[in-house]
């Protein structure tokens, strides 16, 4: 998000060639139970009558984690309060014993497991392999509201075409294996199948997605 929010030696699509994309984090709301709430539609509703009670934990201005939360609220029209901390484990801190109400971290899922949280949803295009039954935000009727957060391989502006494509056909042969399969489960991931041109167009959809929501909600770092 930092190009977006603050100015960089780098031009985010200028600077660099697109490789392809290593792993896309699939994540989503958890809520804490003693707010009473089990279900998506459940804590819109609740948030509707209750402006400003529900509460929710990030990992800073401007992050990911903070985004989904502004768009959450311009798609839906919820006011959700927002408490920015440090980091992930910082807020889950708070979260577990229901200080704060609601986070969006990958760190929260193993405490869904353990029934300390609920999870509502899933943030991204598919559902999480160890959470089937939890249908993703597009499921839910929440359209255009994701913001992805992935990682991806690129190299300097103007490497050659067949150097980006080698790279790129390792990249995808390595992601298809079952090993590699399993790993990102663990850490909680997926890996889209891109190819360099669909990764570049990828990325200039989601700067400016970023970009008009950073701009509507009028979020700012410094």
């Amino acid at each position: 998000m930092l190009p977006s929010l603050r100015k960089t030696a780098y031009d985010p699509v200028k600077s660099f060639d697109p490789i392809g994309r290593v792993g896309d984090v699939i994540n989503g709301f958890v809520i804490h139970p003693s707010v009473g709430v089990k279900t998506f539609k459940e804590m819109l509703e609740y948030a509707k009558k209750n402006p400003g009670k529900l509460t929710y934990a990030s990992s800073g201005n401007g992050t990911a984690n903070h985004l989904r939360l502004e768009m959450l609220k311009l798609k839906a029209g919820v006011d959700i309060l927002h408490v920015p901390y440090r980091g992930g484990a910082d807020s889950l801190t708070d979260v577990l014993p229901g200080t704060v109400h609601m986070m969006n971290e990958p760190v929260s899922l193993p405490h869904v497991k353990a029934g300390k949280l609920i999870l509502l949803n899933i943030n991204g295009p598919v559902r999480h392999p160890d959470f089937p039954d939890v249908p993703t935000l597009a499921e839910l009727g929440i359209t255009g509201a994701d913001v992805p957060i992935w990682f991806a391989l690129f190299a300097p502006a103007g490497t050659p075409k067949a150097i980006i494509g080698k790279l790129n056909a390792k990249l995808l042969e390595i992601a298809k294996t079952d090993d590699m399969k399993a790993k990102m489960r663990a850490v909680n991931a997926f890996v889209p199948l891109q190819t360099p041109e669909e990764m570049a167009k990828a990325l200039v959809e989601d700067i400016k997605r970023n970009n008009d929501l950073i701009n509507a909600a009028n979020i700012k770092i410094e």
